[in-house]
C-alpha cells in the first residue's frame, strides 16, 4: 500500500463543505485524482468517514493515484430539509469537485485524469456531476467551468429521480428537490442523471439484483433513456449493500468485482 498522505481541504464556509485529499507520497508526476462520494439517501446520518464507501477510499491507497472524498450538506434525517434545501447539495458537490481546478497545481494532479466513484445517493450525484455539461444553461447550476469528467463508475445507482417508486424511500426525493416532478419540472431537468445523459462518458453501472433499496429498474430505465455506450455490471445476488465491506452483510465476491472494476479503471488512467 501506498503511504498516502491526509490532508482536510475546506472548498467553502460551511462544516460540511471539505474534502479529504489523499496523495501518495512516492508521486513524481503529475497524479490521476480518483473522486469518491458518499451515500446515505441524501441526509445527514452518515459522513464520508462512517458509510461503506470508506472501504473504497482505503482499497484505492494501493495505488498511485490522489483521493478527493469528498464531503457536502446533507438533509435533516427526518422532518423538513431544512439543513440542505435544494441546491445546496448539488452546489456543493460541483463546487467540490469544481475546487480541485484551484488546487491541482498546487499539489500535483493530473485534472486530465479522473474518475468518479459514487454509491447509492452518492451514485447518483457522481453521475449527474459527470453530466453536467448537459444542464440546461437557465438553470442556476449550469457551469461553463464545470471540470470535465469522463471515467465514472455508479455502484446501486439512483439514476432516475422521476421513478421515486423504484426506491424503498421516495419520499427523499421529494425532500432533496424540494418537491415533485410536476412542482419543479425544472429543478429535476437540471437535477436527474437520466435527463442528462451524454455519449461523452465513460460510464460504468453497477447493481444488485436483489437490491431492495434501489431497484435494478433503475439502471435499466437509465439504458432505456439513453444512446450512450454503458459497461453494465448486474450481480445476480447482489443487495444494496453486499459489494462494499461494511459492518452489516457483505460478501468478498462482491465486493471482488468492484475492486476489480475500480483496478481496471485505475490502470487505463496511470
Amino acid at each position: 500500500m501506498n503511504n498516502h498522505q491526509l490532508k482536510k481541504v475546506h472548498y467553502g464556509n460551511d462544516s460540511q463543505q471539505f474534502a479529504h485529499l489523499y496523495i501518495p507520497s512516492n508521486k513524481n508526476k503529475l497524479t490521476p485524482v480518483v473522486i469518491v462520494i458518499h451515500g446515505g439517501y441524501w441526509k445527514d446520518n452518515h459522513t464520508l468517514d462512517t458509510y461503506a464507501t470508506r472501504a473504497i477510499v482505503d482499497y484505492l491507497q494501493g495505488f498511485n493515484v490522489a483521493i478527493w472524498n469528498l464531503e457536502y450538506r446533507r438533509m435533516d434525517s427526518v422532518g423538513d430539509n431544512i439543513k440542505a434545501p435544494w441546491p445546496a447539495t448539488f452546489i456543493d458537490i460541483a463546487a467540490g469537485i469544481d475546487w480541485l481546478q484551484h488546487i491541482g497545481l498546487e499539489e500535483g494532479l493530473d485534472l486530465n485524469q479522473l474518475l468518479l466513484i459514487g454509491h447509492s445517493a452518492g451514485g447518483h450525484l457522481a453521475t449527474w456531476a459527470a453530466s453536467r455539461s448537459m444542464i440546461p444553461p437557465s438553470s442556476p447550476l449550469f457551469s461553463p467551468q464545470a471540470l470535465a469528467i469522463k471515467n465514472v463508475i455508479s455502484i446501486s445507482a439512483i439514476l432516475d429521480l422521476a421513478a421515486s417508486n423504484d426506491l424503498d424511500q421516495p419520499l427523499q426525493v421529494q425532500r432533496l428537490m424540494g418537491g415533485t416532478p410536476e412542482d419543479v419540472p425544472e429543478r429535476f431537468q437540471a437535477c436527474n442523471p437520466s435527463c442528462l445523459s451524454t455519449d461523452q462518458l465513460n460510464l460504468t453501472l453497477v447493481h444488485g439484483e436483489r437490491d431492495t433499496c434501489v431497484n435494478v429498474a433503475q439502471l435499466k430505465r437509465y439504458q432505456n433513456q439513453t444512446s450512450q455506450d454503458i459497461k453494465q455490471v448486474c450481480l445476480p445476488t447482489a443487495d444494496h449493500f453486499s459489494m462494499l465491506p461494511h459492518e452489516g452483510n457483505w460478501q468478498e465476491s462482491h465486493w471482488g468485482v468492484i475492486k476489480q472494476l475500480i483496478a481496471d479503471e485505475v490502470a487505463a488512467l496511470t
